[in-house]
């Protein structure tokens, strides 16, 4: 095998890595990127219309109360939008298993 780099190596991991260095703009962190692309999500219910529908009215609620987030007069948009907020912002790699066995059991 060829030590040379693919053309979709070089596009990907070179030149689109470094195309905002050279126009000027700094280049936005994994955790930036990850909060704008949420915010695009929940800006419009349209977009995030088939995560909601999807999502009970109760295990949200269940959800978003276990997390601390107060969901008197909210919308669910705004409810599912700061729960993925709450959720994304805390570290990947550990998982609340009580949360996750709770859920799965409520909705057996």
């Amino acid at each position: 095998m060829s030590n040379s780099m693919s053309r979709r190596d070089f596009f990907t991991r070179n030149f689109m890595k470094n195309l905002p260095k050279k126009a000027g703009h700094p280049r936005m962190t994994d955790e930036e990127t990850r909060r704008q692309n949420l915010e695009e999500y929940f800006k419009s219910p349209l977009y995030s219309y088939p995560l909601l529908q999807e999502m009970p009215w109760n295990l949200l609620l269940f959800e978003a109360k276990s997390k601390g987030i107060d969901v008197k007069g909210r919308s669910k948009n705004e409810i599912a939008k700061e729960l993925f907020q709450k959720v994304h912002s805390t570290d990947t790699n550990t998982r609340d298993d009580d949360t996750v066995l709770s859920l799965k059991q409520q909705m057996e």
